[in-house]
């Protein structure tokens, strides 16, 4: 009986600790309590491609998951195309002019939210995803005139929250791509640095 007199009494004291510690709970990032909203944007950017400055346009849509204060996620589809067309280089078919090429990418995206209750906040998303290139002229007399590619696509962005339900938003993102076979252009010089500003509308 005595063997089992220490073990009672550390039993008996545990039972004496304050309750509020059994009642706490641990902090975690997925706690249940999500708000959730959507975005669309329009996206407008300079990017460099073939070694020379291209207009961009996209497009971005969203789901946002808002977890705790101050960290939201969003998860959506991003497309971008280039508005203007250029130069290919090395170009190595002398019965043919150098031609102009064009390309467009999109994909999952994944982005995340710092504080987007603040007038000004910053963020980060990344694009997983493909794409094509292709010559502008549809016509040109090449056994190939287009390619796809595998493009991956990280960046940082700030945000201005104008009204509760649209943002201005600015960031500059680098494009990585892979699989480029096309004449004209390589993986290279398809990969690149863009600056894009983008209009968002939604629920925040």
């Amino acid at each position: 009986m005595k063997n089992y007199l220490p073990v009672f009494l550390i039993f008996i004291a545990s039972l004496s600790l304050p309750i509020s510690l059994h009642g706490q709970q641990a902090e975690t990032l997925f706690n249940g309590n999500v708000d959730h909203g959507g975005y669309g944007a329009l996206i407008f950017g300079v990017t460099s491609v073939n070694g020379e400055a291209a207009y961009l346009r996209g497009t971005r849509g969203a789901w946002l998951l808002k977890f705790r204060e101050g960290h939201t996620v969003g998860l959506g589809l991003g497309n971008y195309r280039t508005n203007s067309p250029f130069d290919a280089v090395n170009w190595q078919e002398t019965a043919i002019p150098t031609p102009e090429l064009r390309t467009n990418y999109g994909g999952f995206e994944i982005e995340y939210f710092n504080r987007s209750y603040k007038l000004v906040h910053f963020g980060g998303q990344l694009l997983i995803g493909g794409g094509t290139v292709r010559f502008s002229d549809r016509d040109i007399d090449l056994n190939n005139t287009s390619d796809a590619y595998f493009v991956l696509q990280p960046g940082a962005n700030i945000h201005v929250n104008i009204t509760r339900w649209f943002r201005v938003s600015g960031g500059v993102l680098y494009r990585l791509t892979d699989g480029v076979s096309l004449a004209g252009t390589s993986n290279s010089d398809l990969s690149g640095f863009s600056a894009m500003a983008g209009l968002r509308f939604g629920k925040f």
